[in-house]
């Protein structure tokens, strides 16, 4: 790839698909791989220099990809998620910051053998953790939503601090003869102030932008990404590394606006924040040299042995006193804190300058950093979803149900799966279905599903799929629409339009998975229903097979809803049904005898009769 820019980024790109795919195969964060696949590219195989082969654009283009990383995790944060840990989260920013900054430069003066100056520097890089892993780790681990809100607010917030403190650090390093706590002091204050007002601005500029209309949908969200670009390299312009605090700022201060429209825009930046979380890891492992990384020893693993053993706990204990946390919750976020992509941008930057300037010894600052890097994501990542499972700290698995109606059908299909011990929650507008639902003793709320005030106050703990099971096609469309970004578009469910797509349904690429049967409409099932039509559970064995149980009822309408086995639970889907195996229970609905008159359509067009057996 030397010399062939093109290439490079051509194959960096693919090769971050692949490991992100990987790392989604064999249930990993996706950094590992990542990490691992820059190393081989770069140290071991050399097949990519990123600092030779893109040249001057090597730097620019991190740091505007850091950039726009950190404002889509800045989108996430809301005042209302932070208020029960704002004072933990706090401490954390303040107290753990200077925990880990102290601690850090003491360890790596004293074990690694840096001078001061580069201790100093060294331990500012390591105060931060960051999105690119701690929103990854959240949605492998699920913690409780303390944990989460603490790890996300921490993650997000402390790479400005700690890349400005970092900056400061370099500063005083470089201009040595001249740097004086006078001077450090009111470089922190002009940061901090030109960071803070142009990441407001440009909040403000794009929430009115946003509110009033002035931008066309198919302009939206590649404008906002243009404008925090702008944000990002005007605040650098005016204060050295200031841009990573603008933007933070920015994503909050729209966060915490009411825009109907940001949900689009988030849903862009996340699109966008994987691909380029892909490359950049990719790259900056791939610029560590084999005669970097030879100057790392035994010593090395002692300064990861402090960040995570005593650093992290120490800091996590001082700043979660008097806190709401209890002890578990504590013990794991004493446990996890990976650090991410602005420590390995920034120590790279670092180093490649001071190393211009005559510092020799600074070429042992990326190469510590990566070590941290990758220590903590092998080993507090990898272990996280264990320890959290030992503590008692994490969500149920995911394997319940979110209903989109609580009519006849959903009703009887959610007293099924409850029985079997999942998590089963119902949301209708129609009051009296909410209130026979709850005489069931069935988990039912009223409201409308795609309103925001819904969407936010659901509590989703334990629930992992969407089942559409209303008498509106396009409610239903749009429902799955939504939540394929909360569960995955395998977990999301609807019944099939009444209406074929020239009659005037949703096209099928706006739909979710058809559940049951391509004939099972709302108006059919809930037909077979009135009808007498029930919903019974059989136990497929070697000596009963699904076979036997089509010849049982031959004679009967049967519609195949579910497989369950145990704790798992295999919907039955129009497109491709899953296969029955011995071990496994059927849930269907099964109306006995002949096959009932067809119930009245929604179109002029009478609607097909079900086949009157599986």
């Amino acid at each position: 790839m030397h010399g062939n820019p093109m290439l490079t980024i051509a194959g960096v790109l693919a090769a971050g698909m692949i490991c992100q795919w990987l790392a989604w195969r064999i249930t990993v964060p996706a950094i590992l791989p990542l990490l691992l696949a820059g190393f081989l590219a770069g140290p071991v195989l050399n097949l990519l220099q990123p600092q030779q082969d893109l040249g001057a654009l090597f730097f620019p283009l991190v740091s505007l990809s850091v950039a726009l990383i950190l404002f889509e995790g800045s989108l996430t944060l809301t005042w209302r998620e932070v208020r029960s840990v704002a004072r933990t989260v706090r401490n954390l920013l303040t107290i753990g910051a200077a925990v880990t900054w102290a601690g850090g430069t003491l360890a790596a003066r004293y074990l690694a053998g840096l001078p001061w100056d580069l201790a100093l520097l060294f331990g500012a890089l390591i105060i931060v953790t960051g999105p690119t892993v701690i929103a990854p780790l959240l949605r492998f681990v699920r913690p409780t939503a303390k944990i989460a809100s603490v790890l996300r607010w921490e993650g997000i917030l402390i790479d400005p601090i700690g890349a400005t403190i970092a900056v400061l650090v370099f500063d005083f390093i470089a201009a040595r003869e001249r740097a004086t706590l006078t001077h450090t002091a009111q470089e922190l204050l002009w940061v901090i102030g030109v960071g803070a007002a142009l990441g407001s601005a440009g909040g403000y500029a794009a929430y009115q932008l946003l509110r009033r209309y002035l931008i066309p949908d198919y302009l939206r969200d590649t404008a906002i990404l243009v404008l925090v670009l702008s944000v990002f390299a005007l605040s650098n312009t005016f204060a050295g590394e200031s841009g990573l605090l603008a933007v933070t700022v920015m994503g909050v201060f729209l966060a915490n606006t009411t825009l109907r429209k940001l949900r689009e825009v988030f849903y862009f930046k996340e699109k966008l924040s994987v691909l380029l979380i892909s490359t950049l890891f990719i790259l900056l492992a791939a610029n560590i040299s084999m005669d970097d990384l030879a100057l790392l020893d035994w010593r090395s693993g002692l300064v990861l042995a402090v960040v995570i053993l005593v650093l992290r706990p120490l800091g996590v204990v001082l700043s979660a006193r008097g806190s709401e946390l209890d002890r578990r919750e504590r013990a794991f976020l004493s446990w996890v804190a990976p650090r991410g992509i602005v420590a390995a941008a920034v120590s790279s930057l670092f180093a490649f300058e001071l190393a211009q300037l005559g510092y020799d010894q600074a070429r042992a600052i990326a190469p510590l950093v990566f070590l941290i890097i990758v220590g903590t994501v092998v080993i507090q990542g990898g272990t996280a979803k264990w320890v959290a499972q030992w503590l008692g700290v994490r969500e149920a698995d995911p394997q319940g149900f979110l209903l989109m109606g609580a009519n006849r059908l959903a009703q009887e299909l959610a007293l099924v799966l409850q029985k079997e011990g999942f998590a089963v929650r119902l949301i209708d507008t129609n009051t009296y279905n909410v209130t026979q639902a709850r005489l069931r003793g069935l988990n039912a709320a009223q409201g409308n599903l795609l309103t925001d005030f819904v969407l936010t106050n659901l509590d989703l703990a334990g629930i992992g799929r969407l089942l559409a099971l209303t008498n509106n096609d396009e409610a239903n469309a749009l429902a799955c629409k939504h939540f394929e970004h909360e569960f995955g578009s395998p977990a999301v469910y609807q019944l099939p339009p009444a209406l074929s797509v020239r009659e005037g349904n949703p096209s099928p690429y706006q739909l979710g998975r058809l559940l049951f049967d391509p004939k099972a409409t709302y108006a059919r099932l809930d037909h077979l229903l009135e009808e007498g039509a029930v919903i019974k559970k059989t136990p497929l064995t070697p000596q009963f097979t699904f076979d036997n149980f089509r010849e049982q009822y031959q004679d009967a309408v049967v519609v195949p809803l579910m497989l369950i086995r145990g704790k798992k639970v295999e919907v039955w889907t129009a497109q491709r049904p899953p296969q029955p195996q011995s071990g496994w229970s059927l849930v269907s609905l099964v109306r006995n005898g002949a096959a009932p008159p067809a119930a009245p359509a929604e179109s002029d067009e009478a609607l097909p009769e079900l086949a009157p057996a599986v």
